[in-house]
């Protein structure tokens, strides 16, 4: 069980930001959905949905996938009988599909690997991951964060996270990933929890 509280005491003493942050934001509402085996597709083919596109973008194509099947949850099968013009019509990039034709073969005829996953360490899980056509580094973090739960995971690629740490910290300046990573590593081990922030602060100066 993950303790909230403790999580946020921690990095309020860590970091003289986190405080407002957390006043002005709440706290983290993803983690308190119980980590589900059968969720594991759905959320693994919503993070190559999202590859390179905006939070919004992202949620209008997958809400357009969703209603096309008539579906709540992305399953193998799904995609396999799926038409690549109307995945395409959806708003997905032709690379994205097959992507996820290839991933929900492998999902098919393998029903328990990303089950398996869940033992293992982060980096093994990236490892197995990025072996698949289509998954990157990216891929596999948000895969860490939003299915299994893990909250000591930042990923330096995301153009949101760098955004919220250089508005947050450095009054938008476009500093080097060093000076980011030293941000960053005041969070550690809840990682994670920082990052959500980041992606609230983001968010909220994009409108």
């Amino acid at each position: 069980m993950i303790n909230l509280e403790k999580i946020k005491n921690y990095l309020i003493f860590n970091d003289t930001k986190m405080a407002q942050l957390i006043n002005d934001f709440d706290e983290p509402n993803f983690l308190e959905e119980n980590l589900v085996q059968t969720k594991l597709f759905d959320s693994l083919i919503n993070s190559i949905v999202s590859q390179q596109l905006s939070t919004r973008v992202a949620k209008i194509i997958r809400s357009r996938l969703y209603s096309f099947k008539n579906i709540q949850q992305f399953t193998p099968i799904i995609f396999l009988d799926f038409d690549v013009n109307d995945m395409r019509a959806c708003g997905l990039s032709g690379a994205k599909c097959r992507y996820i034709k290839s991933i929900s073969k492998i999902c098919f005829e393998s029903p328990d690997f990303l089950n398996n996953l869940i033992p293992k360490t982060d980096q093994q899980i990236i490892a197995e991951l990025t072996n698949l056509y289509g998954v990157g580094e990216w891929t596999a973090q948000m895969f860490l964060i939003f299915a299994l739960k893990r909250i000591d995971v930042f990923a330096l690629n995301d153009a949101g996270l760098l955004k919220g740490i250089r508005h947050t910290y450095f009054h938008g300046e476009l500093v080097g990933l060093d000076r980011i990573q030293d941000v960053v590593n005041t969070w550690k081990p809840y990682r994670t929890i920082g990052a959500w922030y980041m992606w609230q602060v983001a968010n909220s100066i994009s409108h």
